[in-house]
């Protein structure tokens, strides 16, 4: 357990989160390529919440895993694509082998200026509002799959320009991901633009909250009514709207990310069970106890203690 600042850690690395996933060392400190499957049994099964300065796309060929990225949780199949950039808050957990290829690289790497006016259009997967996980078609997937293992190919190779070529081949794969990204969200109907609107400013609306309970600035757990009126709707249309994107009521995204949150202090930070409740707003220690057992079947001194019999960061 880390005795940190803040209860959501940072990595500003590449090799920051291969040393903490155990995965060993990247190729390279801005570039790495590689096959999901080759990655050592022992890696983390469960990662609490996190953020990284880095991006990310994994290609899920054949994969059980349960993420959790700004507060949604979804699980993760097979031919799909995973989107991670810098500063999205995100968590997972792992249940088995994981097939597929992931490319991790910087913003100095792949030339990205999140400042350029056309960084939106020209990546608009990467950014704290999109659609994290995005579902591909066989032969979307077979495209895709060619360049990443080209990529993976030169990493592991000793030619002196692999990293230029590297660098040419992420240019289109992310070009062809922009392409499929774009067609999705154009078969979109207007109902469901608008949900997804919501939700998105939801999500913003629940990180603010959780952030000032962090720094002291609120003192009282979150309630339905609070973002409904934020929002300027109603809260039933708010619940019925989260529940189509997320097939849950707005009530119950607010206690999983509230569960996420406890877990992390729990695993991040040496407060207290009394110091944490207090930090999330709980009006007392029992209350947050048995709020916290009823959604992981742990107190969490139970949950605590367990982690050091656990693959855990």
């Amino acid at each position: 357990m880390k005795n940190l600042q803040g209860h959501i850690p940072f990595l500003k690395s590449i090799t920051d989160f291969f040393d903490v996933y155990g995965i060993g060392k990247p190729f390279h400190p801005e570039i790495m390529c590689m096959k999901l499957e080759d990655q050592p049994d022992e890696r983390l099964f469960y990662m609490p919440l996190y953020r990284a300065n880095f991006y990310r796309v994994i290609h899920f060929s054949d994969s059980e895993i349960q993420s959790f990225t700004n507060g949604k949780k979804q699980e993760i199949t097979k031919n799909c694509l995973v989107f991670s950039c810098p500063s999205k808050l995100e968590s997972w957990e792992r249940k088995g082998k994981l097939y597929g290829n992931v490319v991790y690289f910087s913003a100095k790497f792949a030339d990205i200026d999140v400042t350029n006016r056309l960084y939106a259009e020209k990546y608009p997967f990467f950014s704290n509002e999109s659609e994290h996980i995005l579902p591909i078609t066989e032969s979307e997937s077979l495209v895709l799959k060619k360049l990443s293992d080209e990529m993976i190919e030169e990493i592991y190779s000793d030619k002196e320009d692999k990293l230029e070529l590297i660098k040419l081949l992420l240019d289109i794969y992310l070009h062809k991901i922009r392409r499929i990204y774009n067609q999705r969200i154009e078969k979109y109907s207007p109902q469901i633009k608008i949900d997804k609107s919501l939700f998105q400013c939801f999500k913003k609306e629940i990180d603010n909250y959780f952030l000032q309970l962090a720094e002291g600035k609120k003192d009282s757990i979150p309630s339905v009514s609070y973002f409904a009126t934020l929002l300027n709707i109603n809260p039933n249309n708010l619940n019925t709207s989260i529940k189509n994107q997320t097939g849950k009521t707005a009530s119950s995204f607010i206690q999983d990310k509230m569960i996420l949150e406890a877990k992390s202090y729990l695993i991040h930070t040496n407060l207290n069970i009394a110091q944490i409740a207090l930090k999330l707003g709980f009006e007392n220690t029992p209350y947050f106890n048995r709020f916290f057992k009823n959604h992981t079947t742990f107190t969490p001194l139970e949950y605590r203690n367990q982690l050091t019999n656990s693959s855990v960061l």
